[in-house]
């Protein structure tokens, strides 16, 4: 398929690693546009006995957000693509919705691992539940890279 507009979904794990170099590789190979979107979601301080305030949480993620998406767009870089880097706060799922609409992208790519305690409490549901949802909202198509 020919891609125009591609995002891809990073958080620093493995997995996105793997899905921002193949999401830079389509982009090269398609020439299309690309963008990397990290979202700020601070909904699993809450339960968490840690007291960290949600400015100061939300303002560690955006650092954090902004060295991932530093590293996504190298990787961009060494396949010959420069790569739009998006930060927003909020639900994981509503940021990529947003993103996905705004960018008029024709391709979404993730990343997916086993899910740890802090993804179980963010998502709910299993992976594949949510990445219908956006392709039903969207339309977009979803590649998920293990």
């Amino acid at each position: 398929m020919n891609y125009k507009k591609i995002v891809c979904g990073v958080t620093g794990s493995e997995p996105s690693q793997k899905a921002a170099q193949e999401a830079a590789r389509l982009a090269q190979e398609n020439q299309a546009g690309l963008t990397y979107v990290y979202a700020v979601d601070v909904k699993f301080l809450k339960g968490l006995t840690i007291q960290l305030t949600p400015d100061f949480a939300e303002k560690t993620l955006e650092h954090l957000g902004g060295h991932i998406l530093e590293r996504a767009a190298e990787t961009a870089r060494a396949q010959g693509v420069t790569a739009r880097k998006i930060i927003r706060t909020g639900a994981v799922l509503e940021v990529l919705k947003q993103v996905l609409q705004e960018e008029q992208a024709d391709l979404l790519v993730l990343g997916h691992e086993d899910r740890s305690f802090f993804e179980k409490i963010l998502f709910g549901g299993a992976v594949e539940d949510h990445v219908q949802e956006l392709i039903k909202q969207t339309g977009v198509k979803v590649l998920v890279v293990k």
